[in-house]
């Protein structure tokens, strides 16, 4: 594990993209948590900043329960 928080962070980014890259389909916040056997939230909150970035896109699909649908 990183050292410091921005590594984490960094290394957190980079297999999230990957993973949305070889789905090839949209995938929803938990099937991304749990292909890195992290918390949905941590997961959730890293990719509403690289939406924010530009880095990936997603959208509130059921907004009752807070299910988020990701690709690139």
């Amino acid at each position: 594990m990183p050292d410091r928080p921005e590594d984490f962070d960094e290394v957190l980014q980079e297999k999230i993209y990957r993973i949305l890259e070889e789905a090839k389909v949209p995938l929803i916040t938990s099937e991304i948590a749990e292909k890195l056997n992290l918390e949905r939230r941590v997961v959730l909150r890293r990719l509403q900043r690289m939406a924010i970035e530009g880095k990936v896109k997603g959208r509130r699909i059921d907004a009752a329960n807070g299910i988020w649908i990701w690709w690139l």
